[in-house]
């Protein structure tokens, strides 16, 4: 082959993409609690809840602002409405959590 030729090939080979394929990491729901500057908190106490229609699920926060949904597997097929709260019971915040989802980070 002359240079000119395996050139050409190389220019063939390069310029159809190569197609990534997307693994899906997480086989359970995660949510995180961090700051407004990505600090995760301090979250010992806290418990987290998801809404959707009339079913609620409820699990509990780790000391380093994580919190693992055991009965719901990723992705989502719905969204959920998102309650933290705090040790006491008071509500800290409500987010929305769109379908598609392995994990969410709620920043507050």
């Amino acid at each position: 082959m002359t240079n000119r030729t395996r050139m050409a090939s190389k220019l063939r080979a390069s310029a159809t993409p190569k197609k990534r394929r997307i693994r899906q990491t997480l086989d359970r729901f995660v949510v995180v609690a961090t700051n407004l500057n990505n600090v995760p908190k301090d979250s010992a106490g806290w418990t987290a809840s998801l809404t959707t229609g009339t079913t609620t699920t409820t699990a509990d926060f780790d000391d380093f602002g994580v919190v693992r949904f055991p009965t719901i597997a990723t992705l989502t097929t719905v969204s959920y409405i998102l309650r933290i709260r705090d040790a006491n019971g008071v509500v800290l915040t409500n987010r929305t959590i769109p379908a598609d989802r392995e994990f969410y980070v709620a920043r507050f």
